[in-house]
């Protein structure tokens, strides 16, 4: 063989090795596309808030007394990303007597009926719209909601109105055994949440 022929063969040789990678590099990127897509549509955000609310009024926000959906250290962690989002939004965190009360419930493993303060609000229920002409009247004797397995809701109530006034849900499917790749998920609902939050710094 000569010389040229010889340079040829290499020349091929390096070519099919280059086209083989690039075919192994776009087929892992494809398998990659795939295992993200469940988790980029895993979440369903809704916001709904009251229309007529002034929210330029509100600059401070206290937590009420959160209950027992979440463990101690994932509640821990989804209250700190509801901090983040909230002062983002120009409000400060003060221990009590905050312009807003948020109000935190959800669960991972199985639905729950979740009780809340008729002192602070009357919460409303999530399987029908909030009527806010009528947002905060008492709507019978329960002083319990129904939230369903993988359901995060955060309420911000105007504490001296005792009346909520806006409201974010988050609904996925998450494995509890997952920690890291679930937060990412609930982070990214949060974040999804309160770009509605009508009120800008």
């Amino acid at each position: 063989m000569t010389s040229i022929g010889k340079g040829m063969k290499i020349v091929l040789a390096t070519w099919g090795r280059v086209v083989m990678r690039r075919r192994q590099k776009s087929a892992w990127l494809g398998l990659l596309a795939l295992l993200l897509v469940p988790l980029a549509h895993a979440q369903k955000v809704t916001v709904d808030y009251d229309k007529k609310a002034d929210f330029t009024q509100y600059k401070t926000y206290s937590w009420i007394k959160l209950g027992e959906g979440f463990h101690p250290n994932i509640q821990a962690e989804i209250t700190a990303a509801v901090d983040q989002q909230l002062q983002a939004k120009g409000l400060k965190h003060v221990e009590s007597g905050g312009d807003l009360v948020v109000n935190m419930n959800g669960s991972l493993n199985e639905g729950m009926n979740v009780e809340y303060d008729a002192a602070v609000y009357a919460m409303p229920g999530l399987d029908s719209p909030i009527t806010w002409a009528a947002n905060g009247a008492p709507t019978g004797a329960s002083t319990a909601v129904y939230i369903d397995k993988g359901t995060l809701v955060v309420d911000l109530i105007d504490r001296r109105a005792k009346q909520l006034k806006w409201r974010g849900t988050a609904k996925a499917a998450l494995d509890p055994e997952h920690q890291e790749k679930w937060l990412a998920v609930i982070e990214k609902a949060l974040a999804k949440m309160f770009h509605e939050y009508p009120a800008h710094p």
